[in-house]
């Protein structure tokens, strides 16, 4: 099974990743890591309300969190990178997290 979410929606659901380590779900999340809410500050330039505090998300280390909670756990350059760790992850038969760096961008509302 495969789980493609962002950094931003990945702190709202960190605890998913501790459920499936605990069931031991061959499940692969790929968090893109743009290091900010992308929906939220769209949706806050929609209200116009920029510049609203807590959505640049420099610091934290998912792939780290992830390891603490039992999992395989990998931040990835780039395509080869990414390749090479998501054909690592098919034959782990185990949870893993594979963190792809992407540049920050508006949300498509």
């Amino acid at each position: 099974m495969l789980a493609l979410i962002g950094d931003g929606s990945f702190q709202y659901s960190v605890q998913d990743i501790w459920t499936a380590a605990q069931h031991r779900l061959p499940v692969i999340y790929v968090v893109l890591r743009n290091q900010e809410c992308s929906i939220l500050k769209s949706f806050a330039e929609l209200e116009r309300a920029s510049g609203v505090a807590g959505l640049d998300l420099p610091g934290p280390d998912i792939a780290y969190l992830a390891r603490g909670f039992g999992c395989n756990a990998v931040d990835v350059k780039d395509a080869e990178d990414l390749e090479r760790e998501f054909v690592a992850a098919l034959r782990a038969d185990m949870l893993t997290v594979i963190v792809v760096p992407t540049a920050p961008g508006k949300a498509m509302l």
